[in-house]
């Protein structure tokens, strides 16, 4: 608990000192406390979300995986870039077991990452004249023929690779304006996978850390002569997570590098699963849609779950992933279904719903997707503290164990909650001390102080060690 409240910390104090790590001259103690009342309602929220999952959480048996999405702490709650080395780096120093990157095809067809083909989501395409013809309208497959959507913008088929390697990438939160927008670069899938290596020596990881790699709109990149598998199954045994035997045609997981991580191929295409079937024995996955389309591929009346349909399933796939906008009844008789199957079960995705870590767990869920990895690590801590110390007993009635859980969760806030407290009004009181005259105070900062030619991201981010 106490280890997740510092994370909690730190990260915070990270997110309010990235916009000052940027500047080149000696800022001036007026600028330090500035910043910190402006940004201080942001760290409140991180170190509230520690506490009330610690007194949230209750009865759950056994300890959840991670796979960071697009990262694991990008997306749409944070200033962190998705797929970015940042989103990462910062997922791997906050304990994840997987990085999940989503694979898609350049129109040279170079594979790279990032989370759909429309490029100016995610980067500053918008902002370069020479690209402004591309823009156009197209009809994509969600990439596994239940529907499609009319989409509007750059299209990465349409651009080549050493075209899109110009673009820099921004975060989806502060409309081309976060503060680590514009540093980094798409990676090609294979920097993708040799990153990921990088990063379990850089951090100390315990065992080096997964890849769960998505062919992204597979359906999609076929129909336009921009097929996924073969590449994305050369990319992979390139970087030894399989190998062949002589003559051979399957790439065996047996064969590969034994020091690198575990890896797991997903998709929401059958058609995708079942043709990485026949290149490899790498652990498959079979991503199901949220909503009423994922519910029709196992249900025939997105009602009760047909066991038949889930079985079908099991023929190309290993794990079965299955969104948690589910109905929890429905998810429920799904991931007993899977398990009647054969397949192992994962989720995707958590955030800071504590009672969701809860739920995953008690259903024997195995790992599971998550946009903030310092919360998920944390929950996952919390889960830990609460059964080592006999706050969850198998014996006592559901109501028993939440009041047992609720009670020891709030004894050992005190401490915490106390420091916090005396954090927060230091904090409170120079954030209304300064509120008033906040643009007074930054006209008056001599030149010398700070300047606006001073205020670039100029260290390099390729030298920062997480």
């Amino acid at each position: 608990f106490y280890r997740a409240i510092l994370r909690e910390y730190f990260w915070a104090t990270y997110l309010l000192y990235s916009r000052l790590l940027a500047i080149n001259k000696p800022f001036h103690i007026k600028t330090r406390l500035l910043v910190l009342s402006a940004n201080f309602p942001g760290m409140l929220k991180h170190l509230f979300s520690v506490l009330a999952a610690s007194c949230l959480i209750h009865e759950a048996q056994g300890r959840l995986q991670f796979a960071g999405h697009r990262g694991g702490m990008s997306g749409h709650n944070t200033f962190v870039p998705e797929h970015s080395k940042a989103a990462y780096a910062l997922g791997a120093s906050n304990g994840v077991n997987y990085i999940e990157p989503d694979v898609i095809s350049s129109g040279d067809g170079v594979l790279f990452v990032m989370h759909g083909n429309e490029l100016g989501r995610t980067s500053d395409v918008s902002e370069k004249p020479a690209f402004a013809d591309r823009k156009t309208t197209k009809i994509i497959d969600d990439g596994d023929g239940s529907s499609k959507a009319t989409v509007t913008g750059w299209f990465s088929e349409d651009f080549t690779w050493e075209e899109i390697s110009t673009l820099r990438l921004r975060s989806t939160l502060y409309d081309g304006d976060g503060p680590l927008d514009g540093i980094y670069s798409f990676m090609t899938f294979e920097e993708m996978m040799a990153y990921v290596e990088t990063l379990s020596g850089m951090v100390g990881a315990d065992a080096p850390f997964g890849v769960y790699p998505e062919t992204k709109l597979s359906n999609y990149f076929a129909s336009i002569g921009l097929p996924l598998e073969e590449k994305f199954m050369d990319a992979i045994a390139n970087a030894g997570y399989c190998g062949y035997e002589e003559g051979g045609t399957i790439c065996k997981g047996e064969l590969g590098d034994k020091s690198l991580g575990p890896i797991l191929l997903q998709s929401f295409c059958p058609e995708s699963l079942r043709t990485l079937r026949t290149m490899t024995d790498l652990p498959t996955v079979s991503l199901i849609n949220g909503g009423s389309t994922g519910e029709l591929k196992l249900s025939t009346d997105k009602e009760k779950v047909n066991p038949d349909m889930v079985a079908e399933i099991a023929t190309y796939a290993d794990i079965l992933s299955l969104p948690t906008s589910f109905p929890s009844a429905f998810f429920a008789d799904a991931t007993e279904a899977g398990k009647d199957a054969g397949m192992s079960i994962h989720a995707w995705y958590v955030d800071d719903d504590p009672e969701l870590y809860t739920f995953l767990t008690d259903l024997g869920v195995d790992a599971t997707f998550t946009n903030n990895m310092a919360y998920s690590h944390g929950a996952a801590d919390m889960i830990d503290f609460l059964q080592d110390s006999g706050r969850l007993s198998g014996q006592d009635s559901p109501e028993e164990t939440n009041s047992k859980s609720g009670d020891g969760a709030m004894s050992s806030l005190v401490l915490p909650v106390a420091i916090f407290a005396v954090v927060a009004m230091a904090g409170v009181t120079v954030w209304s001390h300064r509120r008033q005259n906040r643009q007074e105070k930054f006209s008056a900062l001599e030149e010398d102080e700070i300047d606006e030619e001073d205020v670039r991201l100029s260290w390099n981010p390729n030298d920062v060690k997480f």
